[in-house]
């Protein structure tokens, strides 16, 4: 399944999900209002944490969301990474290998364009290791 719609349809599970949960514990209607008892520290902290329970709730759901999302994302290449020629030449040998499974000669092609990309960058990398000075 496409991954950009799967994390759609988990975002759209989660909203119905806390919908469901929300109209759930909604109020039925009016009441007679009760007279206000006088509140202890502590029984006045249990209050307080029960209405917040929600928010702490909605928050704790989406910290797991954006973890579990973040969770299958590749690495950002760092700054080793990216004056490492062996990397550059691992990234065009990788798209090479797509190419060559392509049959749509136009996506072969632009696959191959970013093969010689790569390879320009893997060449840049190189000289930036050697230094400005030292020839080729």
């Amino acid at each position: 399944m496409n991954r950009q719609l799967l994390s759609f349809a988990i975002w759209v599970l989660a909203v119905l999900f806390l919908l469901a949960i929300f109209t759930l514990f909604q109020d039925p209607g009016p009441r007679p209002a009760p007279t206000p008892a006088p509140q202890e520290g502590a029984q006045s902290l249990v209050a307080l944490l029960i209405s917040w329970l929600p928010f702490f709730f909605l928050v704790g759901v989406w910290m797991l969301l954006a973890w579990w999302m973040r969770r299958g994302a590749a690495p950002a290449p760092t700054a080793a990474m990216l004056d490492d020629p062996a990397y550059w030449r691992g990234r065009a040998d990788a798209a090479r290998a797509l190419s060559e499974r392509l049959a749509d000669l136009q996506s072969k092609r632009q696959m191959l364009e970013i093969v010689r990309g790569y390879e320009y960058l893997a060449q840049r990398a190189e000289e930036r290791r050697r230094g400005p000075d030292t020839p080729a």
